[in-house]
């Protein structure tokens, strides 16, 4: 079938990404004005945009518009009023896989091929073609003439026009211009206006419709979907869905007044046919009550709900609809340039929330003035108003900070609209954050409080970059993700302090030296967003922390004043506010050149080189020693990065990330093995004065002597003492007498020493810390670096550092330190009394709770004094005075203790024995802290305590891994080997996890979070065997209507446990998954499967077979020992190292994960059946061929469904008063399955009739591989009606050039329809059959009678007269009767070309010429056949078209 095989390429998964290139426009979009008609009863959207355009070029014939998913109908297309031709394919059909083909999940790379339509970048591919009318030209205008566009002379005025300026131009420009020609082109050219008119009845993409689907019990409403790839957009609406075709809006929207409208059933259409008038009025009344009747039921109270619109802009009018009264139009207009991807709404039920009239604080308002304090509003469903108040408070006070700070607002006003199902957390568009439901937090819930204020802030921040302030191209996406999450940070230094923001840069530090591995740069990263949300978490994280130290170096070397970022961010949103749209284009260059320019900062090129344009983190071994004869101390510094071990440990929530940069060949940019700048080092000096020394690092291994500066030796020991007996008393602000121990110097009576068991310094270690000439180092004490730093400094120095010094991050390095010690008293005594003093940050003592556990053991000299300690701990937070009884609850007096009372357990929780078990006095006194918990006088609610405390539970059930204690569990089946006392515990913890899980099914919790955390307890413990596996108690919460948060974690624990290799399972996951309607839902799944990907190519469904102990036999070759003391060769190596290959590599790994589902053709069904879906978008189905691309091998060949041919009747049908005949043609239901042959006829030519009509042509050619003379080609006029008698095919006279092999292959012919010019078919048919007329001279022979000269011939057929048949002519020849019937006998044998030329036959090429003129043919005679003609093409074969000659 033609167009049935696609194009095949082989895929190359391993190419290196390209970089887009800009495409090439005409045209620039000045304005966009849009109408949409929203019914909810049938998700369904009709509309009309009007996209102003300014030529470029007076060259423009047709215009590209992107357009997804909308159907467009014929004359809805208009330019500058005109109707106007279009072509238009819905590229989302793409999405669906042709019904003529059999495909399956080993096609997926044919599918892949159709989608790159919508997956590549089609900039300027735009699948609605507009040709421009005959009667619009692009005409030429002065642009400040008083016939010129006001859009013109605004662009122009406004400095919007197409401008490129080098790197920095805008998004917008055609790159093939300079500044002054597109300037001048923009302004020449009359403004074009085209018009589409469309509808869409089914949305993937663009539109999410909630409330409405069977089951679902919300409040309706609809909101838009964003990408942060171009394509959504067109989803909802015809456009230039390109983000550099930023301009101006008008946006006006249509929908029901109100909830009871909106979901009103449309009543059927009143049939005109005649019928009675009871009949009549029984429809009517029958249509009234069906148009009363609600698509889903509803209280009065809420069809009375008003629908409430939230879209991007100002709102200027809001009427009522003149047509249908219960429908209203509201109207917005956004004067900033933005680009069609932050263009959104939100309709629906919404309670509104004025947050500035109800946080702005006085002062701020005074300090911004009427006209710069903005409106800000949240939008929520009903009954969640005072959630929303409570979890966008902070946002005023951000968003008012921002404006004072670095300037105006980008939008004349700001909304918050939360919704539910949404993939992330917030979306951003022009003035409106998208924000999810799942952020909210009541006033008496903690744990998430200070993550959903940080989201709210970023969203707030990413209107001034990332809406208003756009990235010139994919890889600048870094400088307005860093700059929105940097900002962010600012502010919430300010909201919870300065120790909390230090201590979480730090954390974040660490967290990204350990994921900087084999990862893109910073620059490079940005082309691969579209890979997934963990590739933007990645560029947030890091792009933050690298303008953090930036801004550390540059306030550095300012010497602490004010030139830091602040300035630069504070003058690109200036520009932006006051400036064209190419002022708010940001390119990686050009915020280079801004922050040289505003800071002066040397060091900006090797930063640039190392941190933006390069990949890794330093890694630094320091070393130090004090030079007593040079009073010098020396340091070595050397970069150990480029020593890292090759092979690392996979892991599972990195496993999706590996397989796509694997599938889709990302490769990692080399690391820097050399990174420079300067690095503060901070001496504390033995009289406890800090010295500070920048030194320059310029080498790999740097060897740097510091100046030592004290005369005298450390201060005696026994002061110290004193001064730490007294600092508790001594005010913090003290004179230098209290410096040393200021922190952790608590519980110092011998009373409490011997109650805590404490203990001190013994002699030696006085003695040595008495020799030591400095109390310690910071190394990067000014945090200027983003490194790991292993100093070679004695303990006592940490120690000093964590008690003396001020900085959290100094605290934190000191605890990392201390975490890496073996257990000691010493070092307990330390963390107990930096987890009991409540000035340091909570962060801190935190980390001390749990270094704790380290240091329980049963030695004699430890004697599991970090487990009592511990306990004495949360004795004295939370119990009653001398008792183990708690108190009840209280976290209104101090947050922060909240958090270290929630440390405590989780610490004890993993304290362990020499068994592996977790001891019994640590199991039980958790067992204590949930059963007597009290919260009934708290103000706030204690769920995530009471989640906190079952998840220490289940986690002291567990023993240590590759413990005595994980083989001797037996899930309580033999009675005998177990203890009594672990009996009846695990059955008390079990107990306690099913009575609040009952609890959470009569009193949901907070996001259900007790039926969460039992399933991942329960999860938890069947992977460690101690219960007995129970699928069942995962199944039962899969079933539609569960919440979205329940099945994900039930699908979660089952695919963890190795139940994805369970064909249900599987079914149910994937089906869930490409059905579910909840576009959140279907995200996480897919992170589901693909943890079950995971869990399978890592093998840890099997067990891993334990390496037998090996000898050394005589020649010294390892052997391994069998139980039975018989010596074999090593018959498990194999298995080891394939598992070891499957778990350390991503090759391995998907190497195994193939091997492993090779023969699952279930899976692979479900699969392909899920890729199918109707309901998953664009990125979805993606994803899963990406899936497909991994687990099998493609193939090229599939199966292609062809219908039987059928039989059909015909009737003929008279009718009486128009004296008609009319023919009734019906297929029926028997099957053709013999072809019929085509039989050639031998027509016989006569003269037309003088009345006739010319007769119709139908064209047929044999297009043999191997053919070169055309098949016999007939047409016939009948005006009977009755077909021509059948006859044998004539034997056609074989070619001299034809072999008997070539004879044979041409029987297999193809037979297609070629298209024939009119005008040649009507000059044939013109012409009379009169065989005197002049013939072309012949290639065989040539006439001596004088002729016009021929003509070229075309390369594909060529029509000329000739009496031949064999020729490459067309003749009209004289009439002969017809051949007798085959059934009487042989055909009389052709004439021989040598006899007369009187009705002789041409000869065939090749064969002598003649040298005599035929003499001519005799007269037609008459015949009373009907006319009949005999039309031959001669087809050149393999040539090209050539251009078609005009007609004679």
């Amino acid at each position: 079938m033609p167009g049935v095989l696609l194009e095949h390429r082989s895929p190359s998964p391993a190419a290196a990404p390209v970089e887009r290139k800009a495409p090439e426009y005409l045209f620039q979009v000045s304005h966009q004005k849009v109408e949409l008609d929203i019914d909810f009863a049938s998700q369904s959207l009709t509309g009309r945009v009007d996209i102003t355009l300014l030529p470029q070029t007076r060259e423009l014939r047709t215009i590209r518009l992107d357009a997804r998913q909308c159907c467009v109908a014929k004359g809805k297309v208009t330019v500058n009023g005109v109707v106007a031709d279009f072509e238009y394919a819905d590229p989302m059909g793409k999405l669906e896989v042709p019904p003529y083909v059999e495909w399956g999940a080993e096609q997926y790379d044919l599918q892949r091929e159709r989608l790159k339509v919508l997956t590549e970048d089609s900039r300027g591919m735009g699948s609605l073609v507009v040709t421009m009318p005959r009667g619009v030209r692009v005409e030429e205008v002065d642009p400040f003439s008083e016939n010129a566009a006001l859009g013109v002379q605004r662009a122009l005025v406004n400095g919007r026009s197409s401008v490129v300026d080098g790197a920095n131009g805008p998004l917008s420009a055609t790159p093939v211009m300079t500044p002054r020609t597109a300037v001048d082109q923009t302004g020449r050219f009359q403004p074009l206006e085209i018009s589409v008119e469309f509808s869409t009845k089914h949305f993937r993409d663009g539109l999410h419709f909630v409330g409405l689907n069977e089951g679902d019990a919300r409040f309706p409403y609809v909101y838009t979907r964003h990408s942060r790839e171009p394509g959504t957009a067109s989803c909802i609406f015809p456009c230039i869905d390109d983000p550099s075709m930023r301009c101006t809006w008008d946006i006006t929207i249509k929908c029901s007044r109100m909830l009871g409208d909106a979901l009103k059933r449309k009543p059927q259409p009143i049939h005109t046919k005649k019928t009675s008038l009871k009949h009549a009025l029984s429809s009517i009344s029958t249509e009234a009550r069906a148009a009363e009747e609600y698509e889903i039921p509803l209280s009065e109270e809420e069809k009375l709900l008003e629908m409430i619109v939230v879209c991007s802009g100002e709102m200027m009018s809001e009427t009522v609809d003149l047509d249908d009264s219960s429908k209203k139009v509201i109207s917005f207009q956004c004067g900033t340039v933005v680009a069609p991807q932050h263009i959104g709404f939100a309709i629906g039920p919404f309670e509104q929330v004025d947050l500035a009239s109800e946080y702005r604080e006085d002062e701020d308002g005074e300090k911004l003035g009427q006209g710069q304090a903005l409106e800000i509003s949240g939008y929520c469903l009903p009954g969640r108003a005072q959630e929303v108040r409570y979890t966008c408070a902070p946002v005023v006070q951000a968003v008012d900070w921002f404006s004072l700070q670095y300037g105006a607002f980008p939008f004349s006003q700001y909304s918050i609209v939360f919704v539910d199902d949404q993939e992330r957390d917030a979306e951003h568009i022009a003035s409106i954050s998208l924000c999810s439901t799942r952020i909210l937090v009541p006033e008496d819930i903690i744990d998430p409080e200070v993550e959903s204020v940080r989201t709210l802030i970023e969203a707030a921040t990413a209107q001034w970059f990332g809406v208003g302030i756009v990235p010139h191209s994919p890889s600048d996406s870094w400088i307005t993700i860093g700059i929105s999450v940097f900002m962010a940070g600012l502010f919430m230094k300010i909201l919870c302090g300065k120790n909390d923001y230090y201590f979480r840069q730090k954390e974040l530090s660490d967290r990204l030296v350990e994921l900087d591995l084999d990862r893109p740069s910073l620059y490079a990263l940005g082309e691969t967003l579209h890979l997934g949300e963990f590739e933007y978490e990645f560029m947030s994280l890091k792009a933050a922390l690298v303008l953090f130290i930036l801004d550390q170096r540059i306030l550095k070397a300012s010497g602490g004043g004010t030139a830091g970022l602040t300035r630069v961010i504070s003058k690109l949103v200036m520009g932006a506010n006051t400036g064209g749209a190419a002022d708010s284009v940001l390119e990686t260059q050009a915020f280079r050149r801004v922050v040289d320019k505003i800071t002066k900062y040397r060091g900006l090129e090797p930063f640039w080189n190392q941190w933006i344009l390069g990949a890794g983190c330093p890694r630094f071994q320091i070393t130090q020693k004090f030079n007593k004869k040079r009073a010098v101390i020396e340091l070595k510094i050397a970069q150990k990065q480029d020593t890292l071990p090759t092979q690392r440990k996979l892991k599972k929530n990195n496993f999706v990330r590996e397989l796509k940069e694997e599938f889709h060949g990302i490769y990692a940019t080399e690391m820097i093995s050399l990174f420079t700048g300067p690095m503060t080092i901070r001496i504390h000096e033995a009289d406890g004065t800090p010295y500070e020394h920048i030194v320059e690092i310029s080498d790999g291994n740097a060897n740097i002597e510091i100046p030592y500066n004290t005369k005298y030796k450390r201060l005696k020991r026994n002061r110290h003492q004193k001064e730490r007996m007294n600092a508790r008393a001594a005010d913090f602000d003290g004179g230098s007498d209290t410096l040393y121990y200021c922190l952790g110097d608590i519980m110092q009576s011998p009373e409490e020493i011997a109650e805590w068991g404490l203990v001190d310094w013994n002699e030696d270690q006085q003695k040595a810390m008495d020799a030591e000439h400095y109390e310690w180092i910071r190394i990067d004490a000014d945090f200027e670096w983003l490194c790991e730093k292993n100093v070679g400094m004695p303990g006592h120095m940490y120690v000093s550092q964590l008690q003396q010094d001020q900085s959290v991050v100094a605290q934190h390095e000191s605890m990392l330190f201390l975490k890496t010690q073996p257990p000691h008293p010493l070092v307990a005594t330390f963390l107990i009394r930096t987890l009991m003093d409540d000035r340091y940050y909570h962060g801190i003592r935190v980390m001390a709770a749990e270094i704790l556990k380290i240091h329980s053991t049963p030695d004699a000299e430890i004697n599991w004094i970090g487990m009592r300690q511990l306990q004495k701990a949360y004795e004295t937070f939370s119990c009653y005075s001398g008792t183990k009884m708690p108190r009840p609850n209280d976290f209104s007096d101090n947050k922060q203790q909240y958090w270290v009372d929630c440390a405590i357990p989780r610490a004890l929780s993993q304290v362990r024995n020499p068994d592996g078990k977790c001891p019994k006095e640590a199991r039980q006194s958790i067992l204590d802290m949930l059963r007597f918990n009290d919260n009934a006088s708290n103000e706030f609610s204690d769920v995530h305590k009471i989640a906190n405390l079952l998840s220490c539970l289940a986690d002291s059930l567990i023993p240590q891994k590759d413990s005595a204690a994980q083989n001797e569990l037996n899930f309580g089946d033999d009675d005998e080997d177990e203890d009594e006392e672990p009996k009846k515990f695990k059955e008390s913890v079990l107990e306690e996890l099913d009575r609040h899980r009952r609890m959470d099914e009569w009193i949901h919790s907070f996001h259900n979070i007790y039926t969460t955390t039992v399933l991942d307890c329960k999860r938890k413990l069947m992977k460690a065997k101690v219960i007995p596996m129970e699928p069942l108690d995962f199944v039962q919460y899969l079933h539609d209507g569960t919440s979205h948060i329940i099945r994900i974690k039930a699908l979660e624990a089952l695919v963890d446990l190795g139940f994805l290799t369970h064909n249900s399972i599987a079914r149910l996951l994937l089906n869930v998954m490409s059905t579910d309607y909840s576009p959140y839902m279907r995200n996480k799944l897919f992170e589901v499967f693909c943890l079950g990907l995971a869990t399978v190519a890592f093998g840890e469904d099997k067990p891993v077979e334990p390496a037998a102990p090996a000898i050394a036999n005589g020649d010294g070759v390892q052997m391994d020992v069998e139980p039975d003391s018989l010596i074999v060769q090593d018959a498990s190596t194999e298995s080891r190292k394939a598992h070891i290959a499957r778990t350390t590599s991503i090759e391995g790994a998907l190497a195994a994960l193939k091997e492993e589902l090779k023969g699952n053709t279930v899976l692979k069904t479900a699969l392909w059946t899920a890729i199918t879906s109707t309901v998953i978008g664009v990125s979805e189905q993606r994803d899963l061929l990406d899936i497909c691309g991994v687990l099998y091998d493609a193939v090229e060949s599939m199966i292609v469904k062809v219908r039987w041919p059928r039989y059909w009747t015909v009737k003929i049908e008279r009718a009486v008063k128009h004296k008609e005949l009319k023919l009734r043609f019906k297929q029926t239901g028997r099957i053709r399955t013999k072809s019929k042959k085509a039989k050639a006829k031998v027509v016989v030519l006569g003269a037309p009739a003088a009345a006739a009509p010319p007769p119709p042509v139908r064209l047929s050619f044999g297009t043999g591989s191997n053919s070169r003379a055309p098949s016999i080609v007939s047409t016939a006029v009948d005006n009977t009606m009755k077909p021509p008698p059948k006859r044998p095919a004539p034997e056609r006279t074989p070619s001299s050039e034809e072999s008997p092999a070539k004879k044979a292959k041409t029987e297999k012919t193809r037979i297609v329809k070629l298209k024939v010019p009119l005008y040649k078919v009507a000059a044939i048919q013109s012409r009379a059959p009169n065989p005197a007329l002049p013939r072309a001279q012949s290639v065989a022979s040539s006439s001596a009678r004088s002729s016009p000269a021929p003509k070229p011939s075309p390369a594909v057929s060529t029509i000329s007269v000739s009496p031949a048949p064999s020729s490459t002519s067309l003749a009209l020849k004289p009439a002969r009767k017809p051949l007798p019937d085959s059934t009487t006998g042989a055909r009389k044998p052709l004439p021989d070309s040598s006899s007369s030329s009187s009705g002789g036959r041409k000869p065939l090429p090749g064969s002598a010429p003649k040298t005599a003129n035929p003499s001519p043919s005799p007269a037609p005679e008459r015949s009373s056949q009907p006319t009949k003609l005999k039309l031959k093409f001669n087809i050149a074969p393999r040539a090209s078209p050539a251009p078609r000659a005009s007609p004679q």
